[in-house]
């Protein structure tokens, strides 16, 4: 008998707590996600037939990213074209608070949801998040003799993992999925090789997004310091493409895919945006006055 899986990850939760427990088991999850969804897909004992990994989702925060020990900038949305080629349709769930919180989680149980009533009939769902707020749904899967397999990063409640049939802990996901040796200490402490290096397109075919951004960032803050108010943001991403050439529409604004997803990820105090009418603002915090949302659409599109 085959049986028929579908796979759901929360990105941001899952890429967020292996960088925090061992960052080459980070590089490996992104560079090479054929590899650990393969070994996913033929998880389930062998005496239950072949499986196929019909559906594969993934929910991902487009501006998101994570600030290294090493000091660099890692963008999530840097990492879609290697989901993409695995086969995944991966689904932008952007802020809608200031507090930074997504509709991940909610849209994530909807697809669940909606694989429950496929006239496909997935046999098994595969879940790979710590959050336990799946739990309900992980309750709803069982309720409809559904297999389920959790795939968890990092402490996980008690009832969150009593719901699921099985539970992948993150030493198995690292050393079985991503095929990475050693204790968790060892990976911790960097005594293995990092994978980046031998698995990225050479640098000549793929831009430095880091540089990229800096470079971003440095003629915005240039730009402000000069302006008289604040800047309109579609009239300076159109000088930054001509500022700085090709390779910001290449990069799509460093990985960012957008000049406002890039100045909110950078977290300078100094930079502020002002959503309003037309794409919005952004404005010097120590040299510009402080403007409601509703009065943004009314400042003047300042040129430096």
């Amino acid at each position: 008998m085959e049986r028929r899986i579908a796979l759901f990850l929360d990105f941001d939760n899952i890429f967020g707590a292996l960088c925090a427990q061992a960052p080459e088991a980070a590089e490996a999850f992104v560079i090479e996600p054929a590899r650990w969804l393969d070994w996913l897909s033929r998880r389930l004992p062998a005496d239950e037939g072949s499986s196929r990994l019909l559906l594969r989702r993934c929910y991902l925060n487009p501006g998101g990213s994570l600030l290294l020990e090493n000091g660099e900038r890692v963008f999530f949305s840097s990492f879609r074209n290697s989901l993409v080629r695995a086969g995944f349709q991966v689904t932008d769930c952007p802020p809608l608070t200031r507090g930074g919180k997504t509709s991940a989680d909610i849209v994530m149980v909807m697809d669940v949801l909606d694989a429950l009533q496929h006239a496909t009939r997935f046999d098994s769902f595969v879940i790979l998040s710590s959050d336990a707020d799946f739990t309900p749904v992980l309750q709803r899967l069982r309720a409809h003799d559904r297999r389920t397999l959790l795939v968890s990063i990092g402490s996980t409640a008690d009832a969150y993992r009593a719901a699921a049939d099985e539970v992948v802990g993150p030493e198995e996901f690292i050393r079985e999925g991503l095929t990475l040796p050693g204790t968790a200490a060892e990976r911790a402490a960097g005594a293995l090789p990092a994978r980046w290096e031998e698995h990225a397109p050479p640098e000549d075919e793929l831009p430095d997004l880091a540089a990229v951004r800096e470079a971003i960032l440095a003629q915005v803050t240039a730009e402000l310091s000069r302006a008289p108010a604040p800047l309109h943001l579609p009239a300076l991403g159109k000088r930054l493409h001509e500022k700085l050439g090709p390779q910001v529409r290449a990069t799509a604004f460093g990985g960012a895919g957008s000049l406002a997803r890039l100045l909110a990820a950078a977290g300078d105090p100094q930079m502020e945006l002002i959503p309003g009418y037309g794409g919005g603002w952004v404005r010097d915090t120590a040299r510009h006055p402080p403007a409601r949302p509703d009065e943004a659409a009314e400042l003047p599109a300042s040129q430096p």
